[in-house]
């Protein structure tokens, strides 16, 4: 190849380097999330211990989400889970999904919960 030609690609290459870099990137939709519910002395609103787990349910027979994973037990109820949006999720259901989560109202001087996004849940692994 000639070098004048080589130069011409190479500044090429490097042009659409830069121009990708310095495109902002989309901020991508969250795909699994930790939902921690529990008592803090007195026991769990169950009210709202109810509602949260009907929606994670309703969200596992819609498909919504695929992978449900309850890793832990609060002494005064409640649980620590992580949830995956489903492969075959239909689109913006799982953010619908977090955003009901997130609409769940605690009595606060007894629960304390939370919603938090994350990249993917962590899968227990069997010991021998």
């Amino acid at each position: 190849m000639h070098p004048v030609r080589h130069l011409q690609r190479l500044g090429a290459v490097t042009l659409f380097a830069l121009a990708a870099a310095s495109t902002p990137v989309q901020a991508q939709a969250p795909v699994a999330a930790e939902i921690h519910i529990g008592g803090i002395g007195p026991a769990v609103d169950a009210t709202a211990f109810r509602k949260v787990k009907l929606l994670l349910a309703d969200a596992l027979a819609r498909d919504t989400i695929a992978y449900f994973d309850v890793y832990g037990y609060g002494k005064e109820g409640g649980f620590s889970a992580c949830v995956e949006k489903g492969l075959f999720a239909a689109d913006g259901s799982f953010e619908r999904l977090l955003a009901t989560l997130r609409a769940v109202r605690v009595n606060t001087s007894t629960t304390a919960y939370n919603i938090t996004p994350v990249d993917q849940c962590s899968y227990p692994v069997a010991t021998p």
